[in-house]
């Protein structure tokens, strides 16, 4: 099997490609880059003549470049370059140019991520307006390979990364593709000295300014000394790292939360392996601040401690965010996140008692009865004094030690509205009446509570 079957096997086994897609290929003008849209403009062939149909119908292209502005006129080649193989290969093309730099600067990166973050905007954009355009999916196909693989293996290892990040890069996430994430850089290039395609060579990648660099450059070359199979022995690494992935996506999606992000069920944690509930507390911060860099195991484990702590106990974490031991869960929230309740009003209505009178629980509407007020109704939030009548009997309990019986979090305590007679709480909206203002035998008159939120009082 040579080479562009094997890349072709890979597009199949991973289900990235078929025949009517579109895809847009990232192109640099590196030897990766072009071997990609050399090889998918053969699959496009081969797709066309296998459904006898045009090329366009087969598989749309679209080449994208991206010029980062930071090497100049060598930069302004690689362009150049670029649009002359696509229109040499007849796939349609586009070039972006930002200030990547000044960016960085501005955005508080390294020019890597800003690099990265940059591109795929563009690509993500092109995807989408194109498949407005001519209503078929489009994928962003990326020219990662075997190599790629390897540094990042090893990058996530030197990070600290968890055991998952030993997966390295996927062959497909979300709409993005690596068709070449088998292919070695040397079969990369022996497969385009074959067919005399020429390619660029980015300076920036012989230097060792760059972390992955110095891995490229130093890291591997003494690996490859001490073994030289050890590419290979880390691809299988990151392979048996992808199986044991999948394993713990199936353990922890059989938990989350999708209802309350930010809330992590204790006793679902609990039910979890050890490596399970490490990646579920790290998709949960995720789903938080948006992002996992700078999360460490550290971070991680407090959270995880928290299960063995009482409520109310915090531990802070990056990106201005903390998590919360809140009674049976583990809330993960930003410190600047403001809770804002919404009083609304009550509307009220008398009439005369009526053993036909239906007093059926209803979550926002309310009868009482109307001789045992002793002030002017008040609709508000809780204050320290307020109590609430439990019992037929009379007992009362503080609101505050209610709240704590109900497992409320402390947070929403302050703007759950109440119906208050005085001290005296009525009614808890949405929560519980007071005994002593129920209707009973020696009920006359009822007063029928009607709580409208701010959004129904508008209306």
């Amino acid at each position: 099997m040579n080479i562009y079957e094997q890349v072709t096997e890979y597009i199949r086994e991973n289900d990235m490609l078929h025949k009517g897609d579109g895809v847009i290929a990232g192109i640099s003008g590196g030897a990766d880059s072009v071997c990609l849209l050399t090889m998918l403009t053969e699959y496009r062939k081969q797709l066309a003549k296998q459904y006898e149909c045009s090329s366009i119908d087969a598989l749309y292209i679209k080449a994208v470049h991206i010029n980062h502005m930071i090497r100049g006129e060598e930069a302004d080649g690689d362009e150049s370059y670029v649009e002359s193989l696509c229109t040499e290969l007849e796939v349609d093309y586009s070039s972006y140019k930002e200030d990547i730099p000044k960016m960085a600067e501005e955005k508080h990166l390294t020019e890597e991520e800003a690099g990265r973050l940059y591109r795929y905007e563009c690509f993500n954009k092109e995807a989408q307006t194109l498949e407005k355009q001519l209503s078929r999916p489009f994928r962003i196909a990326v020219a990662h390979n075997s190599n790629d693989l390897v540094e990042t293996v090893l990058y996530n290892m030197i990070r600290g990364s968890a055991l998952l990040g030993l997966t390295g890069i996927k062959p497909v996430r979300d709409r993005i593709i690596r068709p070449l994430l088998t292919t070695g850089r040397n079969d990369i290039e022996e497969y385009l000295s074959e067919r005399g395609i020429k390619y660029r060579t980015d300076s920036t990648n012989l230097l060792t300014d760059y972390s992955r660099n110095k891995i490229r450059l130093q890291v591997l070359p003494l690996l490859r000394e001490i073994n030289a199979g050890a590419d290979k022995h880390i691809t299988d690494i990151a392979m048996d790292a992808a199986r044991l992935a999948e394993d713990i996506d199936n353990e922890v999606s059989a938990v989350s939360n999708q209802e309350k992000p930010g809330e992590i069920s204790i006793v679902a944690l609990k039910k979890l392996s050890g490596m399970a509930a490490g990646e579920l507390v790290l998709r949960t911060i995720a789903s938080v601040c948006g992002r996992r860099k700078d999360i460490t195991r550290e971070h991680v484990d407090s959270v995880i401690r928290l299960i063995e702590n009482e409520s109310g106990k915090r531990v802070d974490l990056p990106y201005d965010m903390y998590a919360e031991r809140v009674y049976d869960r583990i809330v993960i929230a930003l410190n600047s996140e403001e809770v804002r309740g919404c009083l609304g009003r009550i509307v009220t209505s008398t009439f005369s008692y009526d053993t036909d009178l239906d007093i059926s629980k209803k979550e926002y509407t309310k009868m009482i009865d109307c001789d045992k007020i002793k002030s002017t109704l008040e609709l508000r939030t809780a204050r320290p004094e307020d109590f609430i009548v439990i019992n037929a009997k009379g007992e009362k309990k503080k609101l505050s030690r209610y709240f704590t019986a109900e497992k409320v979090e402390r947070k929403l305590r302050s703007i759950i509205p109440v119906v208050a007679d005085g001290d005296e709480i009525v009614w808890i909206v949405g929560m519980r009446l007071s005994e002593r203002y129920k209707i009973g035998a020696s009920t006359r008159e009822v007063l029928e509570i009607t709580y409208l939120k701010d959004d129904e009082r508008k209306a």
